[in-house]
């Protein structure tokens, strides 16, 4: 994927979550929703990128987006059915991109100066 698809897809992040991390914004959930849709189809078929992340534009990764709207019942009230199976499609996608993500992060393990109990 390229930074401007990644970068759409954390504006879509946003806009679920009203550009704070206090929750989901219910009015705001639909337009998201059919943001992630149209993401999804252009996206389905690329590769992730290891250079990008939608974190890096937004604090939440899409997939906890959708996780909270598929969780929240009053969002779910606000979608067509159609659309909340297409979340559910587009959750394994957004799920597998987490943790490719999360699989850049570099390992930081305890160094020996973190170590209080060494024997110099």
């Amino acid at each position: 994927m390229n930074e401007a698809i990644i970068e759409e897809w954390a504006e879509a992040t946003a806009q679920a979550y009203n550009d704070s991390l206090s929750g989901l914004d219910l009015a705001r959930v639909p337009k998201a929703v059919r943001a992630f849709i149209d993401l999804y189809g252009q996206s389905k078929d690329m590769t992730f990128n290891a250079e990008y992340s939608p974190v890096d534009y937004f604090e939440e990764h899409p997939a906890s987006a959708i996780g909270s709207i598929l969780d929240t019942p009053e969002a779910l009230e606000l979608l067509e059915d159609e659309e909340e199976e297409a979340l559910e499609d587009i959750l394994g996608f957004a799920e597998a991109w987490a943790e490719f993500d999360s699989n850049q992060q570099p390992d930081l393990g305890i160094s020996e100066a973190d170590d209080e109990d060494a024997d110099w």
